[in-house]
């Protein structure tokens, strides 16, 4: 579901609030970032790869 208040995050699932975007995207309010600039996971952002992994 979108968020409404595009100030604390991009998107909520099962009460988790996502940000998503490229290598500007900082976790704001959220609580995960989902980059598609870096490789490895850093504290709490997450690379868009590995979401298709699981796919």
């Amino acid at each position: 579901m979108a968020e409404k208040d595009e100030i604390k995050a991009d998107l909520i699932f099962n009460e988790i609030r996502l940000e998503i975007g490229g290598a500007n995207k900082n976790p704001k309010l959220a609580d995960f970032a989902i980059r598609d600039d870096i490789d490895l996971p850093v504290r709490n952002c997450i690379p868009m790869w590995v979401l298709g992994m699981g796919w």
